[in-house]
């Protein structure tokens, strides 16, 4: 491989995995040296202007296809952050674009519900003039992360990005400037940011059940047990489990420790991925039902005549305490 092909490697690398002809221009490559990276097999030509290299990530390509770029989860995913399921595919896109193409097939027009894409009509960067980002095939965790607030709302993007802090693929003085790239509805819970929380799951629960004005604490130290995920008041324990379900040792392990805690007087509730995630407002409903009755506290016992009313849907009606 030549120099001239390592140096346009490098160089798509640096902006997701593609870049435009304008950048190879910028960067002082010539129209011949593309064609021979092309010719070669360095570079593939994904649209009219558009180049990417053999290994880029398929969301990139697929996004670049549509007219834009990479963005919000899809492009969080790439970074390896937690993410809530999400089958869309996040492009960034100028305000004033046009003829949008299937992510698929760059001879057939975009039809977003079809294709399964979100288009965020946005410029890229701090500024609209960030000529760099808006060259960019993918954007930043970051400003990804941000798009999230806008799209998915504040309980996704959260988790994306505790998980994100939590694996240090950002850092916490990075959230100024992710507060902004977001609406102001958003900055208050980027106030209540922590990068302590091991899984979206205990964002999840943290964060809805601080609207109680509870005390939640996560990743709590018990002497003898290890870890527990959240401590709810003084004794309500949280426990949660992943999408995988655990066996042999683990389980028995598990088992174990909730014993040994229930044996302290702690009241320990174990949920599912799926109690969470997909369940959640029920589930909100019977953790709080359990603070209501003060189990969440040293020597408050249950209020005796108090129901579990789960309703099938709406939002959670009882006062906070």
């Amino acid at each position: 491989m030549s120099s001239s092909h390592t140096s346009l490697l490098a160089l798509a690398n640096r902006h997701g995995g593609a870049l435009s002809l304008h950048a190879c221009r910028h960067a002082g490559f010539s129209a011949s040296e593309l064609a021979s990276a092309v010719e070669q097999g360095s570079l593939i030509r994904v649209r009219r202007g558009w180049f990417a290299t053999e290994d880029a990530p398929s969301d990139v390509i697929r996004a670049v296809r549509v007219g834009g770029a990479l963005t919000a989860a899809s492009s969080a995913r790439l970074s390896g952050v937690w993410l809530l399921e999400d089958e869309l595919l996040h492009v960034r896109v100028l305000p004033n674009a046009s003829r949008l193409r299937s992510p698929d097939d760059p001879s057939v027009l975009l039809e977003r519900e079809e294709h399964r894409v979100c288009l965020h009509y946005r410029s890229a960067g701090p500024t609209p003039t960030d000529a760099w980002a808006q060259e960019a095939a993918r954007d930043g965790l970051a400003g990804s992360i941000a798009e999230m607030f806008r799209c998915a709302g504040t309980v996704p993007a959260m988790v994306a990005l505790e998980s994100a802090l939590n694996r240090d693929l950002l850092s916490m003085q990075l959230i100024e400037l992710i507060r902004g790239l977001t609406p102001a509805w958003a900055h208050r819970p980027l106030e209540l940011v922590s990068p302590d929380s091991d899984s979206g799951l205990e964002t999840i629960a943290r964060l809805l059940l601080h609207r109680h004005r509870v005390r939640v604490q996560t990743q709590v130290w018990m002497a003898g047990v290890r870890r527990v995920d959240l401590l709810i008041g003084d004794r309500l324990i949280l426990k949660l489990d992943g999408r995988s379900f655990h066996s042999g040792g683990d389980f028995e392990r598990d088992r174990a420790q909730d014993l040994e805690l229930a044996l302290r007087g702690y009241l320990v509730v174990r949920l599912s991925y799926r109690m969470v995630t997909a369940d959640w407002d029920r589930t909100h409903r019977a953790v709080v039902e359990l603070v209501r009755r003060g189990l969440h506290r040293w020597g408050r016992p249950a209020r005796e005549g108090a129901s579990l009313r789960l309703a099938n849907s709406g939002d959670w009606a009882m006062s906070a305490l």
